[in-house]
């Protein structure tokens, strides 16, 4: 995985336990960190004499400020958020990769669009938000944001200058609200959700999509919910990197194809992977996955936990089939696959060659 050195130019406390960084982007990468809402970038550091990598979505918005920023809360035993936001002081410098992910992808006709958040879920959904409101199509959005309690309410002034807008509705639901809170209360769950969807969707004549970040548990009460309420699974995407798959085996294999050369059936005699405009090509092992393949010959793809939780390996298959393990589906949606969306990490080639491309994600 190629990382590049970003310095650190500012950082703001967003709550006792979370902190903004903004890191400065060389005129020479502005290409490299081109990126879209919704995406995010892996941050490689040295801890303990261990080189550990994790994710963390963008929080700043495409275009509107040079700078990249992320927005990191502490987690549990987590090495790398707690040096980010206890000991990463402006002026130092991040190795981080490239942009990457496929969490938002703004429909081509006007939508309603719920963005329900808890945490710091709030940081790929600020972006999302403030593209559509801004998007010609006339999109209409509700902005549902769980926390704790008012005071750790992240980036929360951003979040309410989406409410001035005409079509964004914003909600702030606590669990902890102090006397004289006069907003939403308790957990955005499954019966929160079924109890307020009709209201949120009463005045729309748009087809409903709904976008989820935050802790599994709320994304899974919420998802099952919004099923509940009508929406099919294509029109729900979430986003996270700490799924624990769930493959026990009970579910075939997923085959993708590709759409303009499926390719000719037998054992594979070549991957040629497309990674940084260049081409590189491996003869995989029996049974072996793309990713393990390409990093066995030492090839710069963008990976990190190679168990299909972080999204790092995403990548599109241009020619050929492979079989992908269904758990890719707690990451990339039917249309996704469709498309011929991979993760490279629970993919294997089906065919005598494969041509498959990291860029552009």
């Amino acid at each position: 995985m190629s990382t590049y050195p970003l310095p650190v130019v500012r950082r703001r406390a967003e709550a006792s336990d979370t902190t903004s960084l903004w890191l400065q982007v060389p005129s020479d990468l502005v290409g490299a960190f081109r990126y879209r809402a919704g995406q995010f970038i892996a941050v490689q550091a040295e801890i303990g004499g261990e080189t550990l990598v994790r994710q963390y979505s963008l929080s700043s918005t495409p275009g509107a400020e040079a700078d990249l920023r992320i927005t990191v809360k502490k987690v549990p035993d987590g090495h790398v958020s707690s040096w980010l936001v206890d000991r990463v002081a402006e002026g130092e410098v991040l190795e981080v990769a490239s942009p990457r992910g496929v969490f938002f992808k703004e429909p081509d006709v006007a939508h309603h669009v719920l963005l329900l958040a808890a945490g710091s879920g709030v940081a790929p959904l600020l972006p999302i938000a403030q593209i559509l409101a801004a998007s010609p199509l006339g999109h209409d959005i509700n902005f549902v944001y769980g926390n704790r309690q008012l005071d750790g309410i992240i980036l929360h002034d951003e979040v309410d200058e989406l409410a001035a807008l005409d079509n964004v509705t914003v909600e702030h639901v606590l669990t902890r609200p102090h006397d004289g809170w006069n907003g939403g209360c308790g957990r955005i769950d499954r019966a929160f959700i079924q109890q307020n969807f009709a209201r949120w969707t009463a005045s729309t004549d748009k087809p409903v999509s709904a976008y989820l970040c935050g802790p599994e548990g709320f994304m899974d009460a919420a998802e099952s919910a919004l099923m509940a309420c009508g929406l099919s699974s294509a029109d729900i995407r979430r986003e996270s990197f700490d799924l624990v798959l769930n493959d026990d085996g009970a579910e075939d294999d997923i085959r993708i194809v590709a759409e303009t050369d499926p390719g000719d059936e037998g054992e594979c005699e070549a991957i040629v992977a497309v990674v940084g405009g260049e081409e590189v090509t491996v003869v995989p092992e029996p049974g072996e996955s793309i990713l393990s393949a390409l990093i066995r010959v030492e090839a710069d793809v963008p990976y990190s936990c190679q168990e299909g939780t972080c999204s790092s390996c995403i990548s599109k298959l241009t020619s050929g089939a492979a079989e992908v393990r269904p758990a890719v589906r707690q990451t990339l949606r039917d249309d996704d696959l469709e498309e011929g969306l991979v993760l490279a990490c629970l993919a294997r080639p089906t065919t005598r060659r494969i041509r498959i491309d990291f860029d552009e994600f």
